[in-house]
């Protein structure tokens, strides 16, 4: 379901991101932070379910909200600067985020399986 979702998504962009300076630098930027956050989150997911489930979804909340709080930041920065265009921008992190979840989802799922087995 998660990768039909990122499909649509990918769809979505091409469709309404257009291929101009501005739209270029959007999905630029936003498929770079899409990448530190696809890395950083599998690093750290991967370390908090070594804690216990508990560390596990205080991590995934925090995570959820910070990343939250920085895609509006940057979206309401490139509204004002108007050098990037914000739509490419947000859609385009949004199919990096997507892949992250579909991974952290594949992380959980291992760990927790591997709890009910060990029980």
């Amino acid at each position: 379901m998660v990768g039909g979702f990122i499909a649509l998504l990918v769809v979505t962009a091409l469709a309404f991101v257009k291929p101009d300076g501005d739209g270029a630098r959007g999905a630029s930027v936003g498929a770079g932070l899409g990448i530190i956050n696809l890395t950083l989150g599998y690093l750290v997911t991967r370390r908090s379910l070594r804690q216990g489930m508990k560390s596990a979804v205080a991590t995934l909340a925090g995570g959820f909200m910070a990343r939250l709080f920085v895609v509006v930041a940057m979206i309401l920065l490139f509204r004002r600067t108007g050098s990037v265009d914000p739509a490419a921008f947000a859609l385009t992190f949004l199919v990096f985020f997507f892949l992250y979840l579909g991974v952290e989802l594949l992380l959980v799922e291992r760990s927790a399986g591997g709890a009910r087995r060990a029980v």
